[in-house]
């Protein structure tokens, strides 16, 4: 199961939320290199915050196997602040039924089996979580490999912009259609049987989003 947490939690469940710090830091900084501020080996920033919603999966133990984090665009997230430029000339998308998809992550020692599986739960979750919660789209920086696995498991995905390196890589900005269809299709790419989200507190979906919006830009 993929169990939704929020920031706020984070007192109610002090281990868990710092076994995904600390597997962030292994993964991100330890790993990757990337130039992130981590303190004591956990990696958190500005946008771990009260709002800030994650997708955990957890053994038996209530170990972090696996992550993802999930963030209002209508105020600071990553996108906006730290990478505008990987929105091209669209600029950055902001609605209140867009989520910005962030922190991505999966137990790095475990088998090639288990992390598809894991992976193939988490975003399912959430898929899950963004249609229950009547988000209409993801926005993310993704490096450019996961855009081709992307398509394969047959979500719509629109890039913002050409990529781009960033010393480890190249990354760009995309925008994900949610849909009752990218997460069938996920479930069918990645052999994931009906629902895998088990909620901490109930989700609180938008109120009454009307489908025209308009998407904000920065």
């Amino acid at each position: 199961m993929i169990e939704v947490f929020e920031g706020i939690d984070e007192p109610d469940y002090p281990e868990i939320f710092d076994d995904m710090f600390r597997m962030r830091h292994e993964l991100y900084v330890k790993r990757r290199k990337w130039n992130l501020v981590s303190e004591n080996g956990r990696e958190r920033d500005q946008f771990d915050v009260d709002d800030t919603t994650y997708l955990l999966a957890l053994d038996e133990d209530r170990s972090v196997l696996g992550g993802i984090r999930l963030m209002p665009t209508m105020g600071p997230h990553l996108f906006r602040d730290i990478f505008p430029h990987l929105a091209g000339e669209h600029g950055v998308p902001r609605s209140p039924d867009i989520l910005e998809l962030t922190r991505f992550f999966v137990r790095p020692r475990l088998r090639a089996f288990n992390r598809t599986q894991l992976t193939g739960a988490l975003v399912c979750g959430m898929f899950e979580h963004c249609l229950e919660a009547g988000i209409s789209k993801i926005s993310s920086v993704i490096d450019t490999f996961f855009l081709a696995q992307m398509l394969e498991l047959g979500w719509t995905v629109k890039p913002l912009s050409l990529p781009m390196d960033y010393g480890q890589g190249s990354a760009l900005g995309v925008l994900i259609d949610v849909s009752e269809t990218a997460l069938a299709s996920s479930r069918l790419g990645r052999h994931v049987e009906g629902s895998v989200l088990k909620h901490n507190r109930t989700p609180t979906p938008f109120p009454n989003t009307p489908q025209n919006i308009p998407v904000h830009v920065q």
